[in-house]
């Protein structure tokens, strides 16, 4: 297992190798599928989505590699919100002129997150995925509990924030609980807030 700590980065080849991975694994999440309908632009949008998020992290956040590169799971400040600025930051940042719908509906369906209802101490998994022909076998679990051990240490709170039940069942298992929920749209999406319990 590879931990990127604040400070350290990935170069861009990586970045990109683990955007493609993300965006295999997050083809179709809720939020994904109900701003991209067509699942061959949603799986090349969410590609460029990831390679923004993961960008942003990269130097700032707690990094968890697997040691087979096919899976990852960030930590990041709670407080620390992604904004605008984020996605000019992006070696892809083109992608906004193509994906543009996409990228409002994405943000819009996402605009329900409150980083209130997180401890300023707390540190949230943003995002955790495997790739999809690996899942099943245990790589998410064994990075999120790296990184609730290491990070303990040092005295911090954990959380997350899931749109899929299946999801909250999982982590469920690791000893997260729902604490609040918002939704958006009538329910279409549904954005549970969880928090680590020791």
């Amino acid at each position: 297992m590879r931990v990127i700590r604040p400070g350290e980065k990935l170069d861009k080849k990586e970045l990109r190798r683990f955007a493609k991975i993300a965006g295999d694994a997050y083809v179709n999440d809720p939020v994904h599928s109900y701003a991209t309908k067509n699942p061959e632009r949603r799986r090349r949008f969410v590609y460029h989505f990831m390679m923004e998020r993961l960008n942003t992290s990269n130097g700032e956040d707690y990094i968890y590699i697997d040691d087979e590169n096919d899976a990852m799971c960030v930590w990041r400040k709670a407080h620390n919100e992604y904004g605008v600025l984020d996605f000019l930051r992006c070696p892809d940042w083109l992608y906004l002129y193509w994906f543009w719908p996409n990228t409002l509906r994405t943000l819009a369906a996402y605009s329900p997150l409150d980083v209130a209802k997180f401890s300023e101490n707390t540190w949230i998994i943003s995002p955790v995925f495997v790739s999809p022909e690996k899942q099943g076998r245990g790589a998410a679990t064994r990075l999120i509990k790296q990184g609730i051990e290491d990070l303990s240490r040092l005295g911090y709170d954990f959380g997350l924030e899931a749109q899929d039940e299946k999801n909250v069942e999982f982590y469920k298992k690791l000893g997260f609980e729902v604490t609040s929920t918002d939704t958006f749209k009538n329910g279409l999406v549904t954005h549970y807030y969880m928090v680590y319990k020791k």
